[in-house]
């Protein structure tokens, strides 16, 4: 018979993948194949070619142009090629010159500078996803294992009140117990049992979150290992609110995309000066198809430009009102931050003190249903009590086991807003 129960296991095993997973390997997972974490990577990529191509405006710029000219009506009046007057209607030419700026007002740093800006910006992003997904990671895992062990809680409850039927009986068959407490027994029996299914179809669906947030195939049975332990205080309320003022990414974030801002300020200001170039090129236009009549220039070329409207103008308050704006964002951000971890504060303080609560409460449930069903089993107690003190115990265990992945839900909020991860 064990034999025949091996096989039927290790057969099921082959038939179906199954996963036993713990908090940590899930984490490991969720951060390699989540979509919105490659998302923000190929994003940052991007900007990292963005930022190297801002490099270009600092190099000198190579140029090369040909033509070719016919003219269809009889030969132009004269064309001066380098000294020498040609009076043939095909004229071919050749132009190459290198060229280099070498001031436009900060104009190539404020642009350089606000891609780097952007980059770290979009960086900054990676990390706050990959805190969303660690904390959703985490909710789904302890809600699983919570919804695992309310099973396991079930399923005590079930074979308990199976037991209490079982003693029914037996006292009903001796003449000490009525039919009615037969009935009401197999109907607590009943009851217990719509629980345990009720509580079996709540694990599955807990699973599938996981399940779905890990890209697990449907055919893949995952398993999920741990304990459900109180988790211990990460620090006061205040040194939190620190640590999250420094370094959680949506306010670095903001922080970036003000020295962005700051960039383009600079930009619309850099239109207020001169640019200055320098370009040395060499000309060559002839009658034959490589010309050889030779021209070399040097030139110093200062730009201004006097009035082209009032656009500057405007567009520099309009980059200054923006700036202002995100400075705004990051004092509204930063007063966000310190009401989540409050709040987030609190709900961990008060799961902590349900659990213990809830503790309490199960161990008064135990001795209450001792009690009651070593009175009802000598005869001294009554049916309904015990089946009520049953029901309670269940129930007493069902709180505990829900309030302590509560509790940890709340922990993993608590680190997600003040920031507090080790992956």
């Amino acid at each position: 018979m064990k034999k025949i129960t091996f096989l039927a296991i290790f057969c099921l095993f082959l038939i179906n993948d199954v996963f036993s997973i713990t908090l940590e390997e899930a984490i490991k997972r969720g951060l390699e194949v989540s979509y919105p974490l490659k998302q923000q990577k190929e994003i940052v990529k991007s900007f990292e070619y963005q930022y190297t191509s801002s490099i270009d405006p600092y190099l000198p710029k190579a140029n090369m142009q040909s033509g070719y000219t016919r003219y269809l009506y009889g030969s132009p009046s004269q064309t001066r090629t380098s000294g020498i007057d040609s009076i043939e209607n095909d004229v071919y030419s050749a132009t190459g010159s290198l060229s280099l700026r070498i001031f436009d007002g900060g104009l190539r740093s404020a642009k350089r500078k606000g891609a780097e800006s952007s980059l770290e910006r979009e960086k900054e992003k990676i990390e706050s996803v990959k805190t969303d997904v660690i904390y959703s990671i985490k909710t789904a895992f302890f809600t699983a294992l919570g919804k695992k062990m309310i099973v396991e809680k079930k399923k005590e409850a079930y074979e308990i009140t199976k037991k209490i039927v079982d003693l029914t009986k037996a006292k009903y068959d001796v003449g000490v117990a009525k039919k009615s407490d037969i009935l009401q027994a197999e109907v607590r029996l009943t009851s217990a049992r719509i629980e345990l299914f009720e509580s079996e179809k709540e694990f599955e669906k807990a699973l599938e979150d996981l399940n779905s947030l890990l890209l697990f195939k449907p055919d893949e049975n995952l398993i999920v290992e741990g304990d459900l332990s109180v988790p211990t205080q990460q620090g006061n309320l205040d040194s939190l609110t620190d640590r999250a003022l420094k370094t959680r990414p949506d306010v670095n974030y903001q922080l970036k995309e003000i020295e962005r801002l700051n960039m383009v300020y600079n930009e619309k200001k850099s239109e207020w000066y001169p640019k200055i170039d320098v370009e040395l090129q060499q000309s060559r236009i002839d009658k034959s198809f490589a010309p050889k009549n030779r021209q070399d220039t040097f030139g110093l070329t200062l730009t201004y430009s006097i009035f082209d409207g009032v656009g500057r103008y405007y567009n520099l308050k309009a980059s200054a009102s923006e700036l202002s704006a995100a400075k705004f964002r990051l004092e509204e951000i930063k007063r966000t931050v310190k009401l989540e971890i409050a709040k987030a504060y609190k709900d961990f303080e008060k799961s902590l003190e349900n659990t213990r609560l809830y503790r309490e409460l199960l161990k008064e449930a135990e001795t209450n249903f001792e009690q009651a069903y070593g009175e009802y089993k000598v005869g001294k107690g009554d049916i309904l009590s015990l089946l009520q003190s049953e029901k309670d115990l269940s129930k007493a265990k069902e709180n505990l086991v829900t309030s302590l992945y509560q509790l940890n839900n709340a922990m993993a909020y608590l680190e997600k807003v003040a920031y507090i991860t080790g992956y």
